[in-house]
């Protein structure tokens, strides 16, 4: 497996941090999602695992284009691709301990244009990953959203009891209630049939393996300070959350998978991190690039363009912080990761 120098760092910073060896050691893995944020994040670690502490675990890796490999595999890796989909055919007749879905669409433009196949995808694929859960006696871990919470204004910490309402006549909606019922659907198996499955509501991720392109505010955020250009807001800015870093994501859902009880549901974010989108532009501009100001669009078009409507979420951790796990990356954490990685690939 080949690793930037980036990764090499925060790898050995988190793995010096958590130890899952014995977990980890002469298991099978089945990851959907693979190429996204969290499901590369989590082969990566494994195959760093691998690699320096002999741990001869091997994945199965879910995707779309499972001929197209990712470039930091090399020959030899403890990894196989199949095509997204087409899981059970590859995995037939053989163990496999842990299922860690986490593949789902992940656009607003797709969620606008395509909201039937959006909640189709997460409702069908999860249910197949239940059933080969329970056909393998697997342990699953199935990634959720904070979105499941719908938009709660409380401005206070939000605990896994707490129920959101979503509104069923709002086609973007088919993002929060798809994750909402898949997690229902979790909880449906492991009481009926008695599925060893977990959940995890991450808010947004950020960091390190986040594409220059992402459209995620906080990227662009980002983006306007290393070109040096004003950031402008779609909207008033009043919306209220917290963030996580990708790497205390993967850390979150290791340890969600390995010592999290059967179906529960756990949050995980960084609570210090917690503030407006207009606070969030108004620190990271103050401090690394103060020449470049905050412009404000006439009219709102945020919620037009698939953005959720205003709201304050802020996810309380105690719970996953009972399993050992907290997050070690802040704001100014991310965002200098992130400098470090694109600074040779602003253009102009």
């Amino acid at each position: 497996m080949i690793l930037t120098d980036i990764e090499q760092r925060e790898f050995e910073k988190y793995i010096s941090e958590y130890d899952f060896s014995e977990q980890l050691r002469n298991k099978t893995f089945l990851i959907t999602g693979s190429k996204g944020i969290v499901g590369s994040g989590i082969i990566k670690w494994i195959l760093y695992e691998n690699r320096i502490h002999g741990m001869n675990a091997r994945i199965i890796a879910s995707t779309r284009n499972p001929e197209r490999l990712p470039g930091y595999i090399e020959p030899g890796d403890a990894i196989e691709f199949c095509e997204f989909g087409k899981e059970e055919g590859q995995c037939a007749g053989r163990k496999i301990d842990y299922i860690l879905h986490a593949a789902a669409p992940t656009s607003n433009r797709v969620f606008k244009a395509q909201p039937v196949e959006s909640l189709k995808v997460i409702l069908d694929e999860t249910g197949k990953m239940l059933e080969m859960a329970k056909a393998h006696k697997a342990t699953m871990l199935y990634f959720s959203s904070s979105e499941a919470y719908g938009t709660p204004t409380l401005d206070q910490p939000i605990f896994e009891k707490y129920v959101g309402a979503i509104d069923s006549m709002d086609t973007r909606s088919c993002y929060s209630l798809g994750k909402k019922a898949a997690e229902l659907l979790c909880r449906s198996y492991y009481e009926e049939y008695g599925v060893d499955v977990r959940i995890i509501r991450p808010t947004v991720i950020l960091g390190l393996w986040q594409p220059y392109d992402s459209v995620k505010v906080e990227a662009e955020i980002l983006r306007c300070v290393l070109e040096g250009k004003n950031f402008v807001m779609k909207s008033d800015g009043s919306t209220k959350k917290s963030v996580i870093y990708s790497l205390d994501a993967v850390s979150a859902a290791l340890t969600v998978l390995f010592k999290g009880s059967a179906g529960e549901a756990y949050n995980a974010t960084n609570p210090s991190t917690y503030c407006s989108v207009k606070e969030r532009a108004v620190k990271t501009i103050e401090k690394f690039n103060p020449s470049i100001c905050i412009e404000r669009e006439l009219t709102d078009t945020s919620v037009a363009q698939g953005y959720l409507p205003k709201h304050m979420l802020l996810e309380d951790i105690e719970k996953i912080k009972a399993l050992g796990w907290r997050p070690l990356a802040d704001m100014d954490d991310i965002y200098l990761v992130d400098m470090e990685r694109f600074r040779n690939s602003i253009k102009g």
